[in-house]
C-alpha cells in the first residue's frame, strides 16, 4: 500500500476550496498535427467516466485558484473529431474501432519554483468484427509534465498520449478477445469475475505483501502475530517462523494487507484499517496524507471520478476509500465528517 498514499495526492487535486467552487475553464483536446494511414474508417466512443462533465482541475491566475476543466463540446464528440482529423484511409470496406474511455483527467500542483501537471488516462480499444468487438489494446497510466505555467503543456501532453494510443493501433487490422457491446458497458464487472478475491466469501489468513497476492488469495506468509491495544486496534504486526522461535516486525507501509480470522485489514503509513466487501468492492475507512510528490506514481486510479462538492480536510482527515480492482491502488470516495 506504500504507493497508495502517493496516489491519494491526485484525489486531493480534484478538491476545491470554498472560494473557487464556481470557477471553470473550457477544455479542448488538441488536434493532431499530421494525418496517418489507417485501415479503420470509423471510431465509436463510449464515455464511461463516472463524471462525464469534468476533465479535472487546473490552476488559474497569480494566486493559482483552482478551476474545473469543463468541456463545452462533450469529450466523446471531441475524440471522434480527433479521429477524423488524424486518419487518412483508402480502405474500400468500412472497418470500425470502439474506444471505451474509462477515465481521462487532468490536475496540477504548484511547488517551489515550478508547476507539475498530471494526466491520467485509462481506456480500452476494440476492433469491430461482425456484431462482436475484439479487444486489441488498453492503457492505464499517469503522465507528468513540469513547467512554470503547466496548463497548456499538460493538456497538449495528454492529447498527444491519447493520439499515440489510437494511432499505434490503426495501421493494421488487429484481433483479440471477443466482447459484445453490452459486455463493454459492463467491463468492470466482467473483469472482477476473473479475479478470485472478488468471487469468494472466504479469505485465507496471512500477510499479503502485494495486491497481486491478495487478488489471487495467495498469502506471502501465513505465520504471523498481531498485537492490539485495549480498543482492539492493531498496534503491531510480526512475521514469525521456526515455530515461533524467530520473528520480525512488519511495517504496514511495506505490505498491502493482512487477514486474520478471515477479516481483512488494509495497510498504510497510518496503520491498519478493517475492510468490508460490499457492492462488489472492498471498502475501508482511514486517514489520507496529502503530498505533492507524485513523480513515481505509476498506478492509475488516483482520479477517483467524483469531483466537486467535497472540501479537502487537513493532512490527516478521515475518508471512505475503496480498492481499485485492476491495480490495487486506493480510490478516495468521500470525506468522513465527525
Amino acid at each position: 500500500m506504500k504507493d497508495c498514499v502517493l496516489l491519494l495526492a491526485f484525489s486531493f487535486l480534484t478538491f476545491f476550496n470554498v472560494n473557487s467552487q464556481n470557477l471553470t475553464e473550457d477544455f479542448n483536446l488538441l488536434m493532431p498535427e499530421a494525418k496517418i494511414k489507417s485501415v479503420y474508417t470509423k471510431l465509436t466512443v463510449i464515455d464511461a467516466r463516472i463524471d462525464t462533465t469534468s476533465m479535472g482541475v487546473i490552476q488559474k491566475g497569480a494566486f493559482n485558484r483552482k478551476a474545473f476543466l469543463k468541456p463545452t463540446i462533450p469529450l466523446k464528440k471531441q475524440i471522434q473529431d480527433l479521429f477524423v482529423n488524424m486518419v487518412s484511409t483508402e480502405s474500400p470496406a468500412a472497418s470500425e474501432l470502439l474506444l471505451n474511455v474509462r477515465d481521462f483527467k487532468f490536475a496540477e500542483v504548484t511547488e517551489a519554483f515550478t508547476e507539475t501537471g498530471y494526466c491520467y488516462l485509462r481506456a480500452d480499444l476494440f476492433s469491430k468484427k461482425d456484431s462482436m468487438y475484439q479487444k486489441i489494446d488498453s492503457v492505464d497510466a499517469v503522465y507528468e509534465v513540469n513547467s512554470t505555467d503547466v496548463t497548456k503543456k499538460n493538456i497538449r501532453n495528454g492529447s498527444n498520449k491519447l493520439i499515440d494510443f489510437i494511432s499505434s493501433n490503426v495501421n493494421v487490422i488487429k484481433s483479440g478477445p471477443n466482447y459484445s457491446f453490452n459486455d463493454i458497458l459492463n467491463i468492470t464487472s466482467i473483469e472482477k469475475r476473473k479475479i478470485p478475491v472478488y468471487n469468494t466469501a472466504t479469505y485465507k489468513d496471512g500477510i499479503y505483501h502485494t495486491f497481486d497476492r491478495f487478488k489471487n488469495i495467495e498469502p506471502s506468509s501465513s505465520q504471523f502475530e498481531l498485537t492490539r491495544n485495549k480498543k482492539g486496534k492493531i498496534t503491531k504486526l510480526e512475521r514469525i517462523w521456526n515455530s515461533g522461535a524467530s520473528r520480525a516486525e512488519v511495517k504496514p507501509s511495506d505490505i498491502f494487507c493482512v487477514v486474520q480470522n478471515g477479516k481483512i485489514y488494509m495497510a498504510s503509513d497510518y496503520g491498519f484499517a478493517p475492510a468490508e466487501f460490499k457492492n462488489d468492492d472492498f471498502y475501508f475507512q482511514g486517514k489520507a496524507k496529502v503530498t505533492a510528490k507524485t513523480g513515481n506514481v505509476i498506478l492509475a486510479t488516483a482520479f477517483f471520478g467524483i469531483i466537486g462538492g467535497i472540501i479537502a480536510g487537513d493532512a490527516t482527515s478521515e475518508f471512505e476509500m475503496k480498492v481499485d480492482h485492476l491495480n490495487g491502488s486506493t480510490v478516495l470516495i468521500k470525506q468522513i465528517n465527525k
